[in-house]
């Protein structure tokens, strides 16, 4: 079930802007990669190229998975996504007409919107179908604090609560690349703590996991290769702990991040 992500090159503009310059990573199984960078650095566009979000140009962008090896250049979100390129996103985005537990259990649902709201919503028929992916749903929610709102409405969720809603959602995709866009943002320390922990446990679990994330500190525990980016390009790579220790790191961080 472990796939790799390998990507060679990728850039991206926007007009005469070049937001990443050609930059190559490697997303192993059972590791994780963390990208850091001040702000406006290129990281969260990373995500959204190698997702297809925005359009790039690439030398090479491979999915390999059970053997095989795949170019998906090209190829759409929903094509990404469908292989287990699962990501998230700085801001939550769950569908406020179902519950938080439903919205959860979307992740377990590869195909279009509307056999989506059909499988969960089509009556006594589909309805075994649908407990059966309402209960790795909650086991989700609970591993993460959050069992007692499985059947509240998401919009009444704080922001930290909504994110690991999110979270939940992706360890229950099916996911075999994982794409972390700033998960810890807007978090209390409990539940940056809760999350710290569930990401340990999906590296455990095989998964090629991609951090994006300014609390350096969570970077520092849970990376086992980390990427420093500065105006779109790398400019420094290796272990957690020499990169994060670096005098170079330390002062372009200075007075942004406390690691």
């Amino acid at each position: 079930m472990s796939a790799r992500l390998s990507v060679k090159d990728l850039t991206v503009r926007f007009g005469g802007v070049v937001a990443v310059d050609r930059l190559s990573l490697d997303v192993e199984p059972g590791l994780i990669l963390g990208l850091i960078g001040p702000n406006g650095a290129g990281k969260s566009t990373v995500i959204n190229a190698i997702t297809a979000f925005v359009p790039s140009t690439t030398a090479q962008l491979v999915f390999e998975a059970d053997g095989k090896a795949t170019d998906l250049g090209g190829t759409t979100s929903r094509v990404r996504s469908r292989i287990g390129i699962i990501r998230t996103f700085q801001t939550p985005r769950l569908i406020p007409e179902l519950t938080v537990a439903q919205n959860v259990a979307m992740g377990r649902i590869s195909r279009d919107v509307r056999s989506r709201w059909f499988e969960l919503f089509g009556g006594p028929a589909l309805a075994g179908g649908a407990r059966r992916r309402l209960a790795p749903a909650v086991e989700a929610l609970a591993a993460l604090g959050l069992e007692d709102v499985a059947e509240e409405d998401p919009s009444r969720l704080s922001l930290g609560e909504q994110r690991l809603v999110e979270i939940a959602r992706a360890s229950v995709s099916g996911a075999r690349v994982l794409l972390l866009d700033e998960p810890f943002a807007g978090l209390s320390s409990a539940e940056q703590d809760r999350l710290a922990q569930e990401i340990a446990q999906l590296r455990v679990a095989g998964i090629a996991i991609l951090l994006v994330e300014h609390h350096l500190e969570h970077v520092r525990s849970l990376a086992d290769t980390v990427i420093a980016m500065d105006q779109g390009a790398e400019f420094l790579r290796g272990g957690a702990v020499d990169v994060l220790d670096s005098q170079s790191v330390r002062e372009r961080y200075l007075g942004e991040v406390v690691a």
